[in-house]
């Protein structure tokens, strides 16, 4: 059914007072807010993807696990919302594009089959695909590579499975890595006691990809060939586990992570493929500021034909810090702070095509209001930055 919101928004352009289209120039910043007018109503925003009329889809789940996906304009408004009908739930990242679609996995109840979704921007409809039967429990999804892709599920007797799955979405292959006696549970009762970070992607292209999954002894990040063959392991437990893995450059990687409660950050790290390595063998950077439980990311960015990398977290204040890196040397260019007086937390890094830098967050209003939050940084001053 279609949803309706009210945008609370901040919006500094330059434009004309036409109906007619504006070009999006990189001088643009927007900052909105998506509130709803429903008591009860709390939004928790998963990913965002750029479309081609400069927009952005949001993916995000509602307070009883339903779906709920926003589009929003090139300057930050509403332009249309739907939410799924109940029997599907537990969308998961990341929203991908093949040809003029979009798509993502959720799950459909009553078993929490992994069902494939497609959203059709133009005529503002999303369907339910293809379910891939015997998969569930869906944790994430991404590309392997621009036409192939990766889902990452969680059985009831096996614990995590890595599909690839084809152009057309047919499922090519499933690797399973343990046999776990009542693996749903052991899921369920991991995340309610722990802040998990479920993610599965590749690099070099598509030669290895990993993922991060709860294991026999806890949250692990696994690499494979691209058959989905292990090939080495960082180890963790129950409360030494990474929060986020960038890969960028040549073969570098770059994670945000928690050992012994503490809060690291490492970048420029080539990742040892074939032996196992704990993670409190890591070397990264102390992070004092960061709010743990909140999510931490990286993503590279190209800037005027220079790539740099970008690391965020909530602080300890409710703002986000941006950290802006050299992606060659890893040296520390430039900070930036973002948010006020309600909380942030960050979600997704999204490049614009005018090379700006767009923000996903979720935000608390008054202390319980879970709302989506979608700015924008132009160009122009993330190069004052720099």
């Amino acid at each position: 059914m279609k949803y309706f919101l009210l945008v609370i928004s901040g919006l500094v352009m330059l434009s004309s007072c036409g109906e007619e289209v504006i070009e999006f120039r990189p001088t643009e910043k927007f900052n909105s807010i998506f509130d709803s007018p429903a008591e009860g109503i709390s939004f928790t925003p998963l990913d965002a993807i750029a479309t081609d009329d400069g927009g952005f889809l949001v993916l995000s789940t509602l307070v009883d696990e339903t779906i709920f996906v926003l589009k929003v304009t090139n300057r930050g408004d509403f332009q249309w919302s739907t939410q799924l009908d109940p029997q599907f739930v537990k969308a998961v990242p990341n929203l991908v594009r093949q040809g003029d679609n979009y798509y993502f996995i959720g799950s459909s109840l009553p078993d929490y089959t992994a069902t494939l979704f497609e959203i059709n921007d133009l005529e503002q409809t999303i369907a339910a695909l293809r379910s891939y039967t015997a998969y569930r429990r869906p944790l994430a999804f991404n590309n392997l590579n621009p036409s192939t892709y990766l889902l990452l599920t969680y059985n009831d007797t096996t614990g995590t499975v890595l599909s690839k799955v084809q152009d057309g979405f047919a499922m090519e292959w499933a690797r399973k890595y343990d046999d776990i006696t009542n693996a749903h549970q052991k899921l369920k009762d991991f995340r309610n006691s722990n802040e998990t970070h479920f993610f599965v992607g590749s690099y070099n292209a598509g030669s290895a990809i990993y993922f991060n999954s709860l294991k026999e002894d806890g949250m692990s990040l696994t690499y494979t060939n691209d058959q989905g063959m292990q090939t080495g392991l960082v180890s963790g437990s129950n409360k030494n586990m990474m929060n986020s893995l960038n890969s960028y450059g040549n073969g570098f990687l770059a994670s945000n992570y928690v050992v012994n409660n503490q809060s690291f950050f490492i970048n420029n790290y080539q990742p040892v493929l074939n032996d196992t390595v704990d993670l409190q063998n890591f070397s990264g950077e102390v992070i004092q500021d960061r709010l743990r439980i909140q999510n931490a990311i990286s993503a590279s960015f190209s800037l005027s034909n220079t790539e740099y990398l970008i690391n965020a977290y909530s602080t300890l204040d409710g703002r986000v810090k941006l950290s802006f890196y050299d992606s060659l040397s890893g040296e520390l260019l430039a900070i930036k702070y973002v948010g006020g007086t309600d909380p942030l937390e960050i979600i997704k890094m999204i490049p614009t095509r005018d090379e700006g830098l767009a923000l996903l967050s979720k935000i608390t209003i008054a202390g319980s209001k879970e709302r989506i939050n979608l700015r924008k940084i132009p160009k122009d001053e993330i190069l004052m930055l720099l």
